[in-house]
């Protein structure tokens, strides 16, 4: 059984979890992984390709890595706006995402009304 101490520290750590920018974290792993597909892309030239050995499946695997990178750069581009990313991925992915609720009165403040009153 975990001491007192041990169990204060787990509970932090899955308390961090939620206090950090999921979607700064998803968006910097894809950028990663597009990276990587970029690279595994361009280390094949299908020019060198034996497309007549049907057990290669070499340009079938191909074929489905670029078909899916304008999915995985959409994901990526839309990540990156919604995240607000900076460039800085420790401060990106480290900042609270907690917010103000969105309420009705949020709303009216935001575009410089105060609870339905203009300001």
């Amino acid at each position: 059984m975990p001491t007192d101490a041990e169990r204060i520290k787990e509970l932090e750590e899955k308390i961090k979890l939620y206090e950090s920018n999921g979607s700064a974290k998803l968006f910097y792993s894809l950028n990663r992984k597009m990276n990587e597909l970029a690279d595994l892309l361009n280390k094949k030239s299908l020019a060198t390709l034996d497309i007549s050995d049907k057990n290669d499946k070499t340009f079938e695997r191909l074929k489905i890595s670029w078909s899916e990178a304008a999915v995985i750069a959409t994901a990526v581009d839309t990540l990156g706006k919604v995240a607000g990313i900076t460039g800085d991925e420790k401060s990106d992915t480290e900042k609270p995402i907690y917010r103000k609720p969105t309420t009705p009165e949020s709303i009216a403040d935001s575009v410089g009304e105060l609870a339905g009153q203009r300001t």
